[in-house]
Formats: structure tokens, sequence, C-alpha cells
């Protein structure tokens, strides 16, 4: 009796593992943006051919030894890692402040706003949020070596070396001093790609350092040998596993813009350098602004189209005001102006136009 009332533990882990394998293949081929209630009706038909094939798998003696010490280890931690990083806080810790800032605004040509149509997608994992670009580029000057370029700890905290610890992020990562340091999931981290750290940042690959300390250098090149014009910014959670959506991984949770998440003195240098920026926001265009005007992707994504995100055809200084990209020294609203610094974006066109060298 008692033997029949045991359970069958190695049916019950094949049947699991399969029912999430055949869960995850759903994921990874509807791209689903949120949880829906009709999932239900979808995970019943699931379950019932994973236990099915359980029964046919369960009988080979050598398959359940694979699958018990090669599979379901690495399965179980996998799946719990999964869990546990999904619990993101909604609001960064108190220090997480950027009290310096983190690029020289000297060396800098230009912002693009955060929810922008630049470059390729970045986006809240599984949100309503509305396909754009959640982070900041910061193309540089075009007569300035991207390795001079200095990237500098916007607070007191964790400098991330190498991997594990930045997990997804190449280049500058940091925690706060609050944050755990070895732990990638379930805090806040300020991340700067296509950029190196400092060779002492390196081994080993965790060091404490203060606001204002130079941390790190703008890449000259990228992982295909490409010349790099700058960098780009972006704050959040990781969590896994990523959200496969028009052909990206999306790792962060809670991304937002680090113009949200800086003091008034640092904020007020953007101000001196960017002539009408008034407010945060001016850096930002809201989900109901993107919901209107939805980015239109280049041959499916996850790049960007490189004419005007949501008209058929058009120059880029075409765009509406709201689309433009904010430019140092430039008026936030002097269309004229974006024009003419956008001449200058690099090394031929400064060669072609004496304006630039002004």
């Amino acid at each position: 009796m008692g033997k029949l009332l045991k359970p069958n533990l190695d049916n019950i882990g094949i049947t699991i593992f399969l029912f999430l394998l055949t869960s995850f293949l759903f994921l990874l081929f509807t791209h689903p943006e949120t949880v829906q209630p009709v999932w239900l009706l979808t995970l019943i038909p699931l379950y019932f051919v994973s236990s099915f094939l359980s029964q046919l798998l369960v009988k080979q003696i050598l398959l359940k030894r694979v699958l018990r010490w090669i599979v379901f280890t690495p399965i179980t931690i996998l799946v719990l890692l999964s869990l546990i990083s999904q619990f993101a806080p909604d609001k960064p810790p108190k220090d997480f402040l950027i009290t310096k800032n983190f690029i020289d605004l000297n060396q800098v040509h230009r912002f693009t706003k955060y929810r922008s149509c630049s470059g390729h997608q970045t986006v809240d994992q599984y949100s309503d949020e509305p396909v754009s670009n959640m982070q900041h580029y910061i193309p540089i000057l075009a007569s300035v070596d991207p390795d001079k370029i200095g990237i500098y700890a916007p607070f007191d905290g964790y400098i991330l070396g190498s991997a594990p610890n930045t997990l997804v992020d190449e280049g500058v990562t940091m925690v706060p001093k609050s944050g755990i340091p070895w732990w990638p999931f379930n805090q806040w981290r300020f991340a700067m790609n296509h950029t190196h750290v400092l060779p002492q940042f390196q081994d080993p690959p965790i060091h404490f350092v203060k606001a204002g300390t130079l941390v790190g250098y703008v890449n000259a090149l990228d992982r295909y040998g490409q010349r790099i014009k700058g960098t780009q910014v972006r704050m959040g959670v990781i969590a896994i596993p990523p959200m496969f959506k028009n052909g990206n991984g999306e790792p962060y949770k809670k991304l937002n813009s680090v113009f949200n998440y800086m003091t008034d003195e640092v904020f007020a240098r953007y101000q001196a350098a960017i002539p009408g920026l008034k407010s945060r926001e001016d850096m930002t265009l809201s989900k109901e602004y993107r919901l209107t005007h939805p980015c239109k992707f280049k041959q499916g994504g996850p790049n960007f189209s490189d004419r005007p995100p949501y008209f058929d055809s058009g120059r880029v200084e075409d765009l509406p005001l709201e689309e433009q990209d904010v430019y140092i020294g430039v008026g936030i609203n002097d269309l004229e102006g974006m024009q003419k610094a956008r001449m200058c974006d690099d090394p031929e066109d400064i060669a072609r136009n004496p304006e630039c060298s002004n």
C-alpha cells in the first residue's frame, strides 16, 4: 500500500521539465508582451502533452539517470534564480542618486531622449511599454578621440570590472554603496555600454569607488572592429530569463531615465550646457506620446528605421521637435541650430564644413 502511495519523483520531475520547456518554446515563438489570463487555456494542453511524453521517457533507466544529475540540477537552479530575480524593487535606494556627472559634457555632441526611436529597441521585460529605446545614446564630438573620453563614477558605490558580476553589460557598471556587488539581480544598476573600465578595476572585479572617480574610457572599437562614436547610459534591474522580442533580448526591468535620478546640482550643469533646458521631462518622451507615435522598424527589428520613425519617407530634419536629439550648446527648441550641429557628426563633415570648427 505504501509503495502505491509513494510518488514517482522521476515521473514528476520529467513532467515538470517538459512542461517548462514547452512553455518556454511557447513564449519564445509568440513573444507575448504581457501576461494574459487566456494563457491558462494554452497551459492545459501543454501539461497533457508533457505528461504523455514523460510516461514514454520515464521507462528509460539510463535517460532517468542523465536527467537527474545533468539536467534537473542546473534546471532547478536556473528556475530558482529566475523566480528570485523577478522580485525587483519599484524604486532605487536613496543612495542611487547621481551626485557627480558621469561624462565630460565638453566632449559630448548630443543626447538622445528617453523612449526615442534611435538605434535599436530597448524596453522593459513583459510590460505594456511601447517599443522604443529606453536609454540615452551619447554620441561624442567627432573631433575628439573616443579613447580619451573619461567615464566617472556617478555616486559612491561598487564598480564591476568583468563578468559574471556585470552579467549582461560590457563596460562601466555600478551599484550603489547599499547594494550587493556580487549579486546581479533584484537591485538597480547604472550601466554605460561601449566603454571599458580601467585595468586596476579588473582584478579583482569588484572595487568600491567614490563619486567622481575616473573609472574608465569610451571604447574606440566595438566587438566587430568598427569605430564607436559614443556610448549609452541606462538604469534598471536585471531579471532572467530575458524577454525575446523583435529579434532582441531584453534583460532589464524597471528601466528609467538617469535624468530622473540626479541631484539638482548635476542637472544644473546640463541646463548650463543646453540653452532652454527647463526640466528633466525635456529629456524624455512620454509613454502616451510614444503610443500615438510608434517607432518604425528596419527589416522587422530590433533596429529602427534610418528614416523618421512614423513617416514613410522624409529627412531627419523633418522630424517634429519632440523627436529631435538634444545637442550640447544648442537651444532645446532651436531647430536651425540642431540642423547645423547635425552637419558636424563625423570627421568628414568637419573637413567639408569650416563652421564645424566653431
